[in-house]
């Protein structure tokens, strides 16, 4: 047992990196950013290729699946409250009379979800909305008479506000593009100084041997 339980605490420091390019049986360094990191207490546990036949697939009310439908449908499942709350279902029983059987239940360990769906539909109440009380948005005389001009600063600030993106579009959109063309004239011209770097070394060699540098001196017998 106790090399059972000191081999699954050793294994936790494997980790299992997962990343947006992550492959298994890759080695992962942990200064590359990473969208999180798994770790399992079992060495042979992968999550993605194995099958854990050990966890019991249940329903919603727990029940093992194994069980035909015929007897776990069967099963009274009932609500647990811890004792100390008897005294106050007692007392609420006792002062609502049509929530007795409801809390008697309860208190007996015999109140089921379709019970207690029956009393929650059978009590709520909808919510009592005042209107009456709500106050009502309110102006005065003097900002009435302003709403035409709330209204032109309104499409005002609207035209500026159009006017600013477009500036701000086009000005980096020319940027983007003097930029672009910029890097491809350099660009170019680096390659074409390349090409002909090449050209004159070639001519250098093939046209002015006794220039060349480790030529093989001839030794007069070819």
């Amino acid at each position: 047992m106790f090399s059972v339980v000191a081999r699954r605490s050793l294994n936790l420091a494997r980790p299992r990196v997962v990343s947006a390019l992550a492959t298994q049986g890759r080695n992962y360094n942990y200064g590359t950013p990473v969208l999180w990191i798994v770790r399992y207490d079992d060495p042979t546990w992968d999550a993605e290729r194995e099958h854990e036949y050990e966890l019991i697939p249940r329903d919603e009310f727990g029940v093992p699946v194994s069980l035909p439908p015929e007897v776990s449908t069967n099963i009274r499942h009932t609500y647990y409250v811890p004792p100390q709350y008897y005294p106050f279902l007692k007392k609420l029983g006792d002062d609502t009379p049509e929530l007795k059987p409801y809390t008697d239940k309860l208190m007996n360990g015999q109140m089921t979800f379709f019970d207690y769906e029956e009393m929650f539909y059978k009590f709520a109440k909808p919510l009592k909305v005042h209107r009456s009380q709500i106050p009502m948005p309110y102006r005065t005389e003097e900002e009435i008479k302003k709403t035409a001009e709330v209204t032109w600063e309104g499409k005002w600030l609207s035209y500026r506000q159009r006017v600013w993106g477009d500036y701000q579009t086009q000005h980096h959109v020319r940027d983007f593009m003097v930029g672009m063309a910029l890097g491809t004239f350099f660009s170019w011209i680096g390659v074409q100084h390349m090409k002909q770097y090449r050209v004159d070394m070639k001519l250098f060699y093939l046209e002015a041997p006794e220039h060349k540098i480790n030529w093989v001196k001839p030794r007069g017998d070819l």
